[in-house]
């Protein structure tokens, strides 16, 4: 039996729906961190429980393995306090990158000052904050990681990253990566060809920046970078993410580009629509330095379009090497001449051979299912 423990959040749909589908729900039991109203999962059903009744959960060891789903912060304590068969970590990224443990740079200039000046105006931390961190640093945070058996993420430079800068950390790693709400094949099939980019004229050509509000995705520092293409529009998908970072840079944006056509998506929308939305632009932009909105560069291969990313980005070199021909945003002002020479169907079928079904139902099977017994002979 494998125990997950995981916040509330929209992507637990999906990923039981995977499990259900390949008869594995059985095997797999979920407890939330959070108390209070589920907000995000609508699977309810399937919580067993909130982390705090210790009485529910019992003795953690009886487990064959324990899943944490983003190790964040609140954590540490309940590691540093059981034992554990098998402990897998799967990355999400803020608790990599964003975390003490490592000095990972996020931000460009431009965004940098937008931070900056936050900072300057947040209160200050919340008492429940103040004595984690406290916590944090009069525990042995060494030997909690030195507990992580298996590093899960599909990036093999995020791994190697990880393990690199965090100290006592020497888990091996394992191949995961969570599904779109429907497998490639049928999202490919549902965007053929005619969905895929046109050459055309810049001042034809509508551009995404961005998966969010995340101040991560250094939305502005991209505008930047973006100014000298005659895009038709700009768009910057903002229903989740740091609010207070998205009001400040709507007023950067209003006092500097005016002369662009930028608009904002203020909406959440159920991946259906997304799609339908994604799929009436031309070209995806990730200014982010780590990995962010990975789930759309891919919906962007399969449904081809033209993707730019920040080449500081760790994750760029490695899709690269899979073949995949997406290029620097610093060379967007030769989108011109770049569009002519990209292949998006073999985009698209690279794209579909990483993530098919079939690799996917072996990665869940394998990570998921029950652990044979290995048996004693005298």
């Amino acid at each position: 039996m494998n125990l997950h423990i995981l916040n509330d959040e929209k992507f637990f749909d999906p990923f039981v729906k995977k499990l259900e589908e390949l008869d594995l729900l059985d095997n797999n039991i979920f407890i939330v961190k959070e108390n209070g109203p589920l907000k995000f999962i609508k699977r309810k059903d399937l919580v067993h429980g909130r982390l705090n009744n210790k009485l529910l959960l019992g003795d953690v060891s009886k487990y064959d393995k324990v899943f944490i789903h983003a190790f964040s912060f609140d954590l540490y304590r309940w590691v540093n306090q059981h034992t554990f068969n098998e402990l897998n970590w799967m990355i999400w990224g803020k608790e990599l990158y964003e975390s003490k443990m490592v000095n990972y740079p996020l931000y460009e200039r431009r965004t940098k000052a937008i931070i900056q000046r936050i900072k300057k105006v947040r209160p200050v931390m919340s008492n429940y904050y103040r004595k984690a961190e406290q916590f944090f640093f009069q525990i042995d945070i060494e030997r909690v990681y030195s507990k992580i058996n298996y590093l899960l993420t599909w990036i093999t430079p995020e791994y190697e990253y990880a393990i690199t800068h965090i100290k006592g950390l020497k888990a091996k790693h394992k191949n995961f990566a969570y599904t779109f709400e429907i497998d490639t094949e049928t999202l490919s099939t549902m965007y053929d060809g005619e969905a895929f980019f046109k050459n055309q004229r810049e001042g034809n050509l509508r551009c995404i920046i961005g998966n969010s509000g995340a101040s991560s995705n250094n939305h502005f520092d991209a505008l930047e970078k973006v100014r000298a293409v005659n895009f038709k529009e700009i768009t910057m998908p903002v229903s989740y993410g740091d609010q207070e970072y998205v009001t400040h840079l709507k007023k950067e944006i209003q006092k500097r580009y005016t002369d662009k056509n930028i608009t904002f998506v203020h909406e959440f929308m159920d991946f259906e629509n997304y799609l339908h939305f994604f799929n009436s632009y031309d070209v995806f932009v990730s200014n982010s330095l780590r990995p962010i909105g990975m789930g759309n560069i891919w919906v962007a291969l399969l449904t081809g379009k033209l993707v730019f990313m920040n080449s500081k980005n760790l994750v760029f070199p490695y899709l690269q090497s899979l073949g995949l021909q997406l290029y620097d945003v610093n060379h967007i002002d030769r989108l011109d001449h770049i569009q002519h020479k990209v292949d998006f169907e073999s985009n698209r079928t690279i794209a579909l051979r990483f993530l098919s079904k079939y690799r996917i139902d072996e990665l869940y099977n394998s990570l998921f299912g029950k652990v044979e017994k290995k048996v004693e002979w005298s």
